[in-house]
């Protein structure tokens, strides 16, 4: 196998090592091929949204350090139906917004969202 370098912060480390040892990964190397099987299924997905879109987006962010979702949120807004915002323990936030709009102008949002390294979790279920 080729081996390839690359650089992580701290944090990207320790969600590494926690995702390897909640998994039962031998390594780091193999918790990386699983990120990439899953980032490779996110993509293909994506890539799915086409036509009229809608589905479920679901967010959970630290209540005091996600000020790129509001900007995001206003931005996109027309894609937006519904949100439901929710306060949960140890001072997060979750998100639930109906979505509907274009396949292209949806992926974009998601896009946008999943780029904010404040936002700890960024689903899309798509109906």
């Amino acid at each position: 196998m080729p081996i390839v370098s690359v650089s992580l912060t701290d944090k990207n480390i320790e969600v590494l090592d926690n995702i390897q040892d909640s998994l039962g990964l031998a390594g780091r190397s193999e918790a990386i091929r699983v990120c990439l099987r899953s980032a490779e299924t996110e993509a293909r997905d994506r890539k799915s949204l086409v036509g009229k879109v809608e589905g479920v987006l679901i967010i959970v962010h630290d209540s005091h350090r996600a000020p790129g979702l509001d900007d995001t949120r206003h931005a996109y807004q027309e894609l937006i139906s519904t949100q439901i915002h929710s306060h949960l323990a140890n001072n997060k936030c979750l998100e639930v917004f109906i979505i509907q709009g274009k396949g292209d102008d949806v992926k974009e949002l998601l896009s946008r969202f999943q780029r904010d390294d404040k936002l700890e979790y960024v689903k899309f279920v798509q109906s």
